[in-house]
């Protein structure tokens, strides 16, 4: 079932609009069907399908820019996030040789490591922290910018860390370029949340994809007639739901099957860090109030 409501989600947009037009577009398409025999002028129809045959092809360029341009969003995501595995897992590394000696200081800072990527990724949705982000600093559900803050404290415990292992500066500043990349993907994160395609864009598809489609059912009934209906039903699925899918996934960082799966990145990162650094995971800690680092 689970992977049956995966695919579900993936072919059908989410949005209650898209089953609302879809249907729409379906009883409308059999009330011309019923309508065309003697009520209407088709032969003026029949000589503008070439105007309407253009006018297609303008729907199909201005869909394929859209569809683009929301899923050059999705991917610039991914690469964000991609990019944030990669920098943890090598500040863990380096983390491990410059604090070996100091196996406390280690767990603590990969605590604060594994946090991040929650932390962002409550950040970027708009939701409270997890209950166990605020076990593990009180001040979490307390400040307006969550990674902010976690970045913050990833700073403070690697260098006060690092002055008593003894680290010289030339190891702190390895590790800081690192550290310093947690907050330059975070604010390239809030970029793409908030800078949105522009609604008039979106607002001149939608009227010439709804101009089209009520227009186009009059051409296909008198050559096609009764089967104009599954072709108008699979024709409009294919359109709108390609736009809705498009409009799901120009916002890559929510929960919906087409966004970034970010709850499964973070768990590689917390699984990555935990390792290198032989810590439990703060997760474990919470839920089990009697684990052990």
């Amino acid at each position: 079932m689970p992977k049956m409501n995966k695919l579900v989600g993936t072919l059908f947009p989410k949005s209650h609009w898209f089953w609302q037009l879809w249907s729409f577009i379906f009883i409308y398409t059999c009330a011309v069907c019923w309508f065309d025999d003697h009520y209407f002028p088709v032969k003026k129809f029949q000589e503008a399908t070439e105007v309407i045959s253009a006018t297609g092809l303008v729907i199909g360029l201005l869909l394929a820019f859209r569809t683009n341009s929301a899923y050059d969003r999705w991917w610039e995501g991914r690469k964000l996030w991609g990019q944030l595995v990669n920098d943890m897992r090598n500040l863990a590394l380096k983390l491990k040789v410059y604090l070996e000696a100091d196996a406390t200081r280690q767990c603590e800072v990969g605590q604060l490591l594994v946090a991040f990527p929650y932390a962002l990724k409550s950040h970027l949705r708009g939701q409270n922290p997890d209950s166990w982000l605020v076990t593990l600093d009180s001040d979490s559900d307390k400040v307006d910018h969550l990674p902010l803050h976690m970045s913050g404290l990833i700073y403070h415990s690697i260098f006060r860390a690092g002055d008593k292992s003894g680290a010289d500066v030339f190891e702190l500043i390895l590790v800081d370029s690192h550290v310093r990349s947690l907050m330059d993907i975070c604010g390239a994160c809030e970029r793409i949340l908030k800078s949105p395609i522009a609604g008039s864009y979106k607002s001149l598809i939608w009227t010439w994809l709804l101009l089209y489609l009520l227009v186009l059912p009059w051409l296909l009934v008198p050559s096609f007639d009764l089967w104009t209906i599954p072709l108008m039903f699979l024709g409009t699925y294919f359109v709108i739901a390609l736009e809705f899918l498009a409009e799901e996934v120009e916002e890559p960082f929510g929960s919906d099957s087409n966004d970034l799966p970010l709850d499964n990145i973070c768990e590689t990162i917390e699984r990555s860090v935990c390792q290198t650094l032989k810590c439990a995971s703060p997760r474990v800690i919470a839920a089990s109030p009697g684990a052990r680092n």
